[in-house]
């Protein structure tokens, strides 16, 4: 038991440190392609940290399995590094005694990535893409900032206002131009108020005192007209629609469809638990060094079997939704094919001392 807590104290140090650090990175990288956007008026700023909450699932059920990985190679590493492991096995600590003390927390680690990959994930994905959906449906002015030119998402209309209200209704110092071909209307107004039709729940802009000009660019006949109150239709109503894509299908769905898409996604919801034992296996034997070699010895190219092993099941489960892959076959065949290469990496030393003990007998024969 006390070597058990010691190897687990070490393994969930690394884990957690390197799970932290990647998950920084993912999230970082996706926050500010996010507010990019959310500069850009194609999202609110303050649905941004919605729609990462939303998005912490999917990004941990991809995270979790490479951080115990990379936790094993880093942790027993440093064991082998500092000969912790070899006085552990001078002690009577077997090869798969140690499998077998990192396969225990490993089946607590199996049951998170599951529960984020039947549940989290899918009931994320279905809010962030509503979210996302009525982002890309409003009318444009839920994302106008103060002071700043606002182009609408067909490019056929620029609107400013200098200030605006906190509930972004009123507006105050407004300009308004859309054009289409080379006739244009360009509309500056005092104050102006965003309301919408109760009846038919289509968007209107109204303005007070203000200036209408239209006319065709480059002519010089210019209609000018002076206005008290004018009225601007912004957008019909728009009904948010059911989120139809996969990802977001809740998995109790997918058993009851047979299609090549619902198969590929539900094998792919079983891989991610699967992978995260099989690869605690392959990091086990791969964490192995030398003194002479150093502590990173081995992690790239330990890195580079996971990338493996995780593009194949990418590959296998694209392969299966276009239908060019049986789902019989699917992405089973990749555990069965890591799992075999875990077992030999494993085994290795055992196969080695069989290997010498047969040619020893083979030669002395």
């Amino acid at each position: 038991m006390i070597i058990y807590h010691y190897l687990s104290k070490q393994l969930f140090r690394a884990t957690a440190s390197v799970t932290a650090i990647l998950l920084m990175i993912f999230v970082g990288g996706r926050f500010i392609k996010y507010m990019a956007e959310a500069a850009q008026g194609r999202l609110a700023g303050e649905v941004l940290l919605l729609i990462m909450a939303y998005r912490l699932p999917s990004f941990l059920e991809l995270i979790l399995p490479l951080g115990i990985f990379v936790g094993i190679l880093l942790a027993y590493g440093r064991l082998y590094l500092d000969s912790e492991m070899t006085v552990l096995s001078a002690s009577g600590v077997s090869h798969w005694q140690i499998v077998g003390y990192t396969l225990i927390p490993t089946f607590c680690l199996m049951s998170v990535v599951a529960l984020l990959t039947f549940w989290g994930s899918p009931w994320g994905t279905d809010k962030y893409e509503r979210i996302i959906y009525e982002q890309r449906h409003q009318s444009g002015f839920e994302t106008l900032s103060p002071g700043r030119f606002h182009s609408s998402k067909d490019k056929s209309r620029v609107t400013y206002a200098e200030n605006l209200s906190d509930d972004e209704k009123r507006m105050e110092n407004i300009f308004m131009a859309q054009g289409r071909g080379d006739e244009h209307v360009m509309i500056t107004a005092a104050s102006g108020a965003r309301r919408i039709d109760p009846a038919t729940g289509i968007q209107y802009l109204d303005l007070f005192d203000g200036y209408r000009y239209e006319g065709r660019i480059g002519h010089a006949d210019h209609q000018v007209v002076k206005f008290q109150r004018s009225t601007v239709k912004l957008a019909d109503a728009e009904v948010v629609k059911e989120v139809k894509k996969i990802k977001a299908a809740a998995t109790s769905t997918l058993f009851e469809r047979e299609d090549p898409a619902a198969q590929s996604e539900l094998q792919w919801r079983f891989s991610l638990p699967i992978l995260v034992p099989i690869v605690v296996l392959l990091a086990v034997p791969l964490s192995k060094v030398n003194p002479r070699q150093g502590r990173y010895g081995k992690v790239l190219p330990s890195i580079m079997l996971y990338l493996i092993y995780v593009w194949l099941l990418s590959a296998c489960k694209a392969k299966v939704a276009d239908g060019e892959l049986p789902a019989t076959i699917g992405l089973w065949w990749v555990h069965v094919l890591f799992f075999i290469i875990a077992i030999g990496l494993n085994s290795w030393e055992q196969l080695k001392l069989l290997m010498v003990s047969a040619f020893y007998k083979g030669s002395k024969a």
